[in-house]
């Protein structure tokens, strides 16, 4: 399978059990099926072993918003964490996997008191779904 955001290799991580995903090789972004993402976020230090891209190549290519999801290869919805409203992610609405640029899910797991002068500072995205 390929990364739709740099065009990389993905490949298949694992934690424990129950939390597989697949990782680009080249950009670090994770592709997430939902319920493995909320398991994600409550399992200890899940993220220094699974969210390894530095931030600024997640930056990067955060810009890059308009892709198919390398699973089923239909156009990925905008959307944006309704918490944390500068982490804007893709998601499929199809198979429901989500697209993380490289250091959003740690960014996700821990909400601060920084987040809320990020979400002030990137703005607001338009969300836009693949039936608009």
């Amino acid at each position: 399978m390929q990364c739709h955001k740099c065009a990389g290799d993905m490949e298949t991580k694992s934690h424990g059990e129950n939390i597989n995903l697949e990782r680009c090789r080249v950009c670090y972004g994770l592709l997430v099926e939902n319920h493995v993402l909320d398991r994600m976020r409550g399992k200890w230090m899940v993220e220094t072993f699974l969210d390894i891209g530095a931030v600024s190549i997640g930056k990067k290519f955060d810009r890059v918003d308009d892709i198919q999801c390398p699973h089923c290869k239909v156009d990925m919805d905008k959307i944006v964490d309704p918490a944390q409203t500068h982490i804007w992610l893709e998601s499929c609405p199809n198979c429901y996997r989500v697209f993380l640029d490289a250091g959003e899910f740690s960014d996700l797991k821990y909400e601060t008191f920084g987040d809320k002068i990020k979400d002030l500072l990137k703005g607001k995205r338009k969300q836009v779904t693949a039936t608009e």
